[in-house]
């Protein structure tokens, strides 16, 4: 595809999408830059798919459409130029964020490689308007060749932006758009441009009645997935999330940070599953998907959610549209809880059980390659599962642990409080975090890698500063083991001296330091009998496991179960 055709499928898939969720009305400030969006904008007017005021002052052009926003409660979408045209949106925009009015601020920007080299009408307009709008999205420069993922990400911030700017409270929302030269965009292209139109409510609505016989109507009958993501307290929602899952023989897709593993209609082996059949048999295939919480763990379960055509109802309490798949297809800012209040008709039970049938195989795959006594990396997982008690709260680091966790974490019969820093995923802090959970909870353990636990050794002082009880599962693969299953280990010649990083740290010092406990297990009898013991101190238990194994012992899991999901569908 030609430089101009990508750039007017860009812009014509950002302009649909805040067409489609609620832009009638534009205000155009004239200029190079915005030319693109300036053509076809005019072309949609002539089509009869919005109003188009063009206003060359755009001082006067702001205030102007903050007017129209005003009288028709209504957001309206306001384009401008690169440079001194968009500060001079800056007053009516503190207006309207005062005021709270709907606005969409649609600038153009030049593109990275002209910025900070004295580029003509080129200013800093990354978040230009600060704290006077509630959201900024930097949108990506349109790039040859097309990448769908692209459009599909400019997509759903348009929507994203559109329903966020009328969210209660209501405001301003500021989209940035870089472009290169050369700007005609192609307006006799072949084609049309269609985008996954994303049903939104508002921000505001409780769980009322309309709501309740919406959903009501939506699921009766029909063969569901609920996929639930991490929580902020690992348990949120967890009974309501239960039970109506059991009410509609659905199955509970599980992160292992859900809290609902262990529960009657939930599968520990997800992510397994989507890596196997990222194309599901035609009799596992959902017909509608409900999706809470946050990021999943697992990336196979979301590229699978990625091309899905059935309704995806994401529960989102928070507004947030955190859907890093773009799935959704209907945004609810309610949380999971909200299911309590349906009643819709179940499905049959044979569609539970033909997952769980596929789920217990699964396992069965997994117990018959980890039956030895030595532990592995993938032992530690099984056992965390297997052993800690019902009421124990379980702390996971991120890198190699939460993967391990997501792929061997199955408790049976109870749902284990699982906590994970899952915002921003870094490993720096984690011993503290854990620490400061023990502090509220009577059994808490942490389950972390080496250089996670180096990160933060200093953390280490909280626990005999405040009387903490913490037991401590340190993963010593002596190094980075999360990267060995990257591709940077094709790197043999760099590899061990960049990622590898052996810290050949001296654990059983680490825990003289702060007077803990030291335990060095290896077998799975001695772990099992640590997890079963309540946490009394500070109790650091080392588990030496080999980094030089991980690469390959995850590549003959994978392949021993994808032949064996495969064989039970020849």
């Amino acid at each position: 595809m030609q430089t101009r055709q990508v750039l007017t499928k860009n812009i014509e898939t950002l302009l649909l999408s805040l067409q489609q969720s609620g832009i009638r009305q534009v205000v155009l400030s004239p200029g190079s830059r915005s030319t693109p969006v300036a053509i076809l904008l005019g072309k949609l007017q002539d089509q009869g798919k919005l109003s188009l005021y063009v206003d060359v002052d755009e001082r006067s052009a702001a205030f102007f459409a903050l007017g129209i926003a005003k009288a028709t409660a209504k957001p309206v979408l306001l384009v401008c130029t690169s440079g001194t045209a968009a500060a001079n949106y800056f007053p009516a925009i503190c207006e309207a964020f005062v005021s709270k009015v709907p606005l969409i601020i649609l600038t153009t920007d030049r593109p990275p490689e002209l910025q900070e080299i004295g580029a003509p009408q080129t200013i800093d307009q990354v978040r230009m308007y600060g704290n006077h709008v509630k959201h900024f999205y930097q949108l990506p420069v349109p790039e040859t060749p097309l990448a769908q993922s692209s459009l599909d990400y400019v997509a759903y911030l348009g929507q994203k932006a559109v329903h966020q700017a009328v969210a209660h409270p209501r405001g301003p929302v500021h989209l940035n758009l870089p472009l290169r030269k050369p700007l005609m965009p192609a307006v006799n292209g072949e084609g049309s441009t269609h985008i996954r139109t994303i049903e939104a409510f508002s921000a505001d609505e409780k769980v009322d009645a309309s709501l309740v016989q919406r959903l009501t109507n939506l699921f009766s009958g029909k063969k569901g997935l609920i996929i639930v993501g991490p929580t902020n307290n690992g348990q949120q929602n967890q009974t309501e999330i239960a039970e109506f899952a059991q009410r509609m023989d659905w199955i509970i897709i599980a992160d292992p940070l859900s809290g609902l593993r262990g529960a009657p209609n939930s599968l520990a082996t997800g992510d397994w599953i989507f890596k196997a059949l990222p194309q599901l048999p035609a009799d596992f295939q959902p017909e509608i998907i409900v999706r809470t919480g946050a990021t999943l763990v697992s990336a196979a379960i979301t590229d699978w959610l990625k091309p899905q055509s059935v309704p995806v109802v994401y529960m989102d309490p928070d507004y947030e549209w955190a859907d890093s798949s773009m799935s959704t297809s209907m945004v609810v800012p309610v949380s999971a809880a909200g299911l309590a209040k349906l009643n819709p008709s179940p499905t049959t039970s044979a569609w539970r059980h033909q997952w769980q049938a596929l789920d217990q195989q699964i396992k069965s795959a997994i117990q018959s390659e980890l039956n030895g006594s030595t532990l592995t990396e993938f032992n530690v997982a099984v056992l965390l599962g297997d052993c800690l008690p019902s009421d124990a709260t379980l702390f996971v680091s991120n890198s190699l642990p939460v993967r391990e966790l997501d792929a061997y974490f199955s408790p049976k019969d109870k749902m284990i409080q699982v906590l994970a820093n899952r915002g921003a995923n870094g490993i720096d802090g984690l011993n503290s975090t854990a620490l400061g959970v023990a502090a509220n909870r009577a059994k808490t353990y942490l389950y972390t890698g080496d250089l996670a636990f180096f990160h933060d050794l200093t953390g280490l002082m909280m626990a005999g500063q405040y009387r903490l009880n913490l037991t401590v599962i340190v993963q010593n693969n002596n190094g980075g083991g999360i990267f060995s299953l990257l591709p940077q280990a094709e790197e043999k010649s760099q590899f061990e001296k960049v990622f590898g990083t052996p810290l050949n740290l001296n654990i059983q010092a680490v825990a003289s330091l702060y007077s803990a406990d030291y335990q060095r297990v290896t077998t799975s009898s001695a772990l099992n009998q640590v997890l079963k013991k309540q946490p009394s101190g500070l109790t650091i238990v080392e588990v030496p496991t080999n980094r030089a194994t991980i690469s390959t012992d995850w590549k003959r899991m994978t392949q021993l179960i994808k032949t064996k999901i495969e064989a039970l569908f020849k």
